[in-house]
């Protein structure tokens, strides 16, 4: 009862007015035992004693129920005000997509063997921002993260976990699925523009996708597509690989050491 009192927790307006019931309550129950004590002390007769019985009872409850109701309107307030902030911490400012804090904390949710993860960059991202400049690449950013949000978000949680760099994680969607719908958005994103101060700024994404083997942590899914990113990168870009497709890959000869630098352009 005191922590409801002193400590109240108002999520929503029934929270409120059960909060204010509460704080009358306890006001005109005390108000009205110390009156009923001081009236049988000095008792004179039946009406006086009531009267002043309902007198305090008015009183009590008149006093009680604005300041109660502004310190639950208050509570109220600031448990919107958190919900607000909590929200903004787990949203990406730019995109509007989740971001890899948020991802995180639904992969918690998850069970492992049934997830798949699909990580997208856009291709030659510094060049974007060394030819058209930071405000432009922002622009490019914001676009690539719309469209995938319309495309994709449907399947699963999308978020911006990086820079340039998204990820989809999918939780009981068959991998075929998975890798068909990527690749419609991959061919969008190649296909449209980003116009900007009358210009039009033309991208590619790579993606890399990894299903969740038995036993595999969500670190090791991670680096599954992460790995996966950098051999689609590194044998061309703008193109989509799974995981189990690049053994072959990684053995030709233009993935040689001089060529490391891929996956960061």
């Amino acid at each position: 009862m005191l922590k409801r009192l002193f400590k109240p927790t108002i999520r929503d307006t029934r929270d409120l007015w059960r909060y204010v019931f509460t704080v009358m309550s306890v006001c005109v129950g005390a108000a009205l035992s110390i009156d009923i004590v001081n009236q049988l002390t000095f008792f004179v007769d039946w009406p006086s004693a009531i009267r002043d019985w309902v007198l305090t009872v008015v009183e009590a409850g008149g006093l009680s129920l604005p300041i109660s109701l502004g310190i639950g309107r208050t509570n109220l307030e600031l448990y919107h005000a958190k919900l607000v902030a909590e929200q903004a911490s787990r949203v990406d400012h730019l995109t509007g997509l989740l971001n890899r804090r948020a991802l995180l904390e639904t992969v918690a949710m998850m069970q492992p063997r049934s997830l798949a993860l699909a990580i997208a960059d856009i291709d030659l991202f510094k060049r974007v921002n060394d030819t058209y400049g930071h405000l432009v690449g922002d622009s490019v950013i914001a676009a690539v993260g719309k469209l995938m949000a319309d495309e994709l978000s449907d399947l699963g949680t999308l978020a911006r976990v990086g820079g340039e760099e998204f990820a989809l994680l999918t939780c009981n969607v068959p991998t075929e699925t998975i890798e068909a719908r990527l690749d419609a958005a991959r061919h969008k994103i190649s296909d449209s523009s980003v116009a900007v101060d009358g210009r039009e700024v033309r991208v590619t994404v790579s993606i890399g996708l990894a299903a969740a083997a038995p036993g595999d942590s969500f670190e090791q899914l991670y680096g599954k597509a992460d790995r996966a990113l950098y051999v689609a990168k590194a044998s061309g870009r703008n193109r989509l690989l799974r995981f189990d497709q690049i053994g072959v890959l990684e053995r030709r000869e233009w993935l040689d050491e001089p060529r490391r630098e891929a996956k960061s352009a």
